[in-house]
């Protein structure tokens, strides 16, 4: 025990420092190798929160019909119909050329469209259009007209004003290596869209989709990537050295910086899971962190070699002040970000448990590398050091000088920012989540739906109760409930079996209107549905719509674009209908990514909150235990608390809606806010304990040691993380201003209110 003195520690340290760098060199080399295993998966689903009833009837929905994941190639006609010759004949070369992508499953279009008719009594299924250049133009002005009367497409495949159409291509790429499966996939599309588009320039042609969102997103982080990360570096190291005035201090973090973010991916390759659009996050928090450790490692090794000791004495002193500190910040951070594992979103405990792998890391280098590397150089102090000294204490004196006006009016303000917390809102909306610099896929989704109304799509799953879809009594239940969703204003068009099943029963009564009714015997539906399937061509069965035993099907509803708190509002809606109309054991609630992703903010915000709870638990705990005092794991409390509930008071002024990239800030800065805490509490502590300091002098030598240090952390890690507004994933330009704000709050709490608070409540006799 003696040996752990953090004196003995630190020499020991020092005394053998070839053996620890030599150490970190090898641990480096054995974990960078798995960097050649890190694979990379931008599938949005595993974003799907794992416990929730929306997750699981999306997934149930795709086990029992085939998948719903589409690319959709949109055609417009910009002022002209697309009932011409050129333009069908378009439409149908891309319908058969979608044939041919690679794991397409299914496509549906205009051109491909099964349209029933009667011929003698006999059900006559048949292409839409079919060889449209050689067509009577007669012909196609007919089809104009009668295309209004099919339900099944009409508002779904082509608009009302009949200028747009999309071809739908459902895909499924298999497992293992999906992921690139899907690459090969879309870029097969984009080759003969990309063609399409040079030979139609009357025609605006675009693509979008679910797959097509997951194929850009690895596209543009790697983009991103030599931009963002070397900006922030540069930007974090001209910070460094302009507030330090120190090249070493660089150098050392920079060296800090790489190693650690060598042995987190590539101990991230060894744990084998994917990294996701979350991926840019994780380089930032680490070397945010990597850059706090050496930044406090350097301050006091400055302070110390003004004072006149060797670079060897200043560094083992440094050791003696930083190691408990450091260590503590390095497992309440870690703690905090392991508070993420409470979510059942995969992404995002990878995100906690790989940051908190790098936060170790950035300990072990500063500690056991920079640490011993530079107490072999005789590096000069910068002539400032006693200037920011000076400044610390200055604001310790401020602090302590209008302590009692501090101590009623900072919690003031910070419950009165906390009072407007109620004005945010919970939303996401994941087609708008890319800016326009890198892709026009956010400014496609919306325009496609001003055209068509198709970006919210919505699926209900209906079962019989005597396992027959046919049965007359189920089909006229869906067929109202489908009357009903139509007359919603937020629904744009419906697809159920009910509308085929009238449209056959009208069909074999030579196209009578009076007909489009739904058959009275079971035995009839069973009989049209049969004859319609074999008229069927091949991949156009009803397999997107009925279950293989022939016991459910599926009613889709494509809604108007909206915010998912203006879907709760209409899922809340539909829910009363069907409980009110006793359809409850008969038709689900409403499935599909869109639904999932309404929810996800909740589910993310309340989980974290009870992770914050757990993790502040914990480190509460911690703090009392390790520094042997309640009272100061309770006061640590405040400053690691009220930060972020100010915060979420600020960001209700400045944007007010929060989605699920603000709630993991709040996650994510409690581990770097705590760190503040430690840090003045250990050297604190340090002045009241083993120098016998009252509470106003080590309030001041706190200050004097970490003071400078905190605002020089304060303004690189708010630099540093603003870099994020270059990425175009917009959630991360959210995550990076709550995150900046909560920063500046947790200093200004640190300075102005934890201090006075240790001088109140500190009654310790030494």
């Amino acid at each position: 025990m003696e040996f752990l003195k953090k004196e003995n520690l630190s020499k020991f340290i020092i005394n053998n420092r070839i053996v620890f760098i030599f150490s970190c060199l090898v641990l480096v080399l054995v974990l960078g190798r798995g960097i050649t295993s890190v694979v990379f998966d931008p599938d949005m689903e595993r974003f799907f929160p794992q416990g929730h009833a929306a997750t699981s009837l999306s997934y149930e929905i795709d086990e029992t019909f085939i998948r719903t994941d589409n690319l959709v190639i949109a055609i417009n006609a910009k002022n002209n119909s697309i009932f011409t010759k050129k333009t069908l004949s378009l439409i149908e070369s891309l319908t058969e050329k979608s044939w041919t992508v690679p794991y397409s499953i299914r496509v549906d279009s205009l051109t491909n469209y099964s349209y029933v008719r009667s011929v003698n009594d006999d059900l006559l299924v048949e292409p839409f259009i079919e060889n449209a250049l050689s067509l009577e133009d007669s012909f196609i002005e007919q089809r104009e007209k009668i295309v209004v009367e099919e339900e099944i497409i009409f508002g779904s495949l082509i608009s009302k004003d009949k200028k747009t159409t999309v071809i739908s291509i459902i895909v499924d790429p298999p497992n293992p290596n999906a992921n690139l499966k899907l690459i090969d996939t879309v870029e097969y599309i984009l080759e003969y869209v990309d063609e399409a588009k040079s030979d139609h320039p009357e025609l605006d042609i675009r693509i979008l989709g679910t797959p097509y969102q997951e194929y850009i997103s690895p596209k543009m982080v790697l983009s991103e990537m030599p931009i963002v990360m070397p900006s922030m570096l540069l930007l974090i190291l001209v910070s460094v050295f302009f507030l330090l005035r120190s090249v070493f201090a660089v150098l050392a973090t920079i060296m800090v910086i790489v190693l650690s973010l060598i042995s987190t991916f590539g101990s991230v390759g060894y744990i084998g899971n994917a990294l996701n659009q979350m991926v840019i996050t994780i380089p930032i928090l680490i070397i945010t962190l990597a850059l706090a450790d050496c930044v406090h490692l350097f301050s006091i090794f400055f302070q110390q070699r003004a004072k006149g000791h060797s670079s060897k004495e200043s560094m083992v002193r440094s050791l003696e002040l930083n190691l408990q500190p450091l260590f503590l910040t390095t497992l309440t951070t870690c703690i905090g970000f392991l508070s993420f594992n409470v979510l059942d979103v995969p992404p995002l405990q990878d995100l906690g448990n790989y940051v908190s792998i790098g936060i170790a890391m950035a300990f072990i280098f500063t500690i056991f590398f920079a640490a011993p590397l530079f107490s072999f150089f005789e590096i000069k102090a910068p002539k400032s050091v006693n200037q920011q000294i000076n400044l610390s204490r200055k604001i310790a004196k401020f602090s302590l000088k209008n302590s009692k006006t501090l101590l009623w009016s900072v919690p003031l303000v910070s419950v009165l920012l906390m009072c407007l917390i109620p004005l945010n809102t919970l939303d996401e909306n994941p087609t708008q989540m890319y800016d326009d610099g890198f892709t026009s896929f956010s400014a496609d989704t919306l325009w496609l739906d001003e055209m068509l109304g198709v970006t919210f799509p919505v699926s209900f799953k209906a079962d019989s109760k005597n396992g027959s879809v046919s049965e007359p009594e189920f089909l006229k239940k869906i067929d109202n409930f489908t009357k009903w969703l139509e007359a919603q204003e937020e629904v744009n068009h419906v697809t159920s079996l009910a509308h085929t099943m009238k449209n056959l029963n009208k069909s074999m009564h030579g196209d009578d209107p009076e007909w489009e009714t739904i058959p009275e015997s079971e035995e009839l539906s069973s009989q049209y549905l049969f004859f319609y399937e074999m008229s069927l061509p091949m991949g156009l069965d009803l397999n997107s719509s009925i279950s293989q035993d022939r016991s459910s099907t599926k009613i889709s509803a494509n809604l108007d674009d909206m915010s998912g708190k203006e879907f709760l509002k209409f899922d809340k809606k539909v829910r009363a209908h069907i409980q009110e109309s006793n359809l409850t054991e008969i038709i689900s609630p409403a499935a599909g990514f869109r639904v999932v992703f309404s929810h996800i903010s909740m589910v993310i915000v309340n989980s974290l909150l009870f992770g914050v709870f757990l993790g502040l638990l914990s480190i509460t705990l911690l703090l009392g235990l390790f520094f042997r005092s309640i009272p100061f794991g309770v006061l640590s409390a405040f400053p690691n608390v009220l930060p972020i509930a100010s915060a979420f008071g600020i960001w209700a002024l400045y944007d007010g809606q929060v989605g699920f990239m603000v709630a993991v800030g709040m996650g994510s800065t409690l581990g770097i806010i705590v760190d503040f805490t430690v840090h003045l509490l250990s050297k604190y502590d340090l002045a009241r304990r083993e120098m016998g300091q009252s509470p106003e002098e080590a309030v001041v030598f706190a200050f004097e040691s970490v003071g400078f240090a905190l605002i020089v952390m304060t303004i690189v890690i708010s630099l540093g993380f603003l870099v994020l507004n270059l990425v175009n994933f917009m959630p991360l330009h959210d995550f990076a201003r709550f995150s900046t704000i909560s920063f500046v709050m947790a200093l200004i709490i640190d300075f102005l209110l934890f201090p006075n608070l240790l001088v109140k409540f500190d009654k310790r006799k030494f």
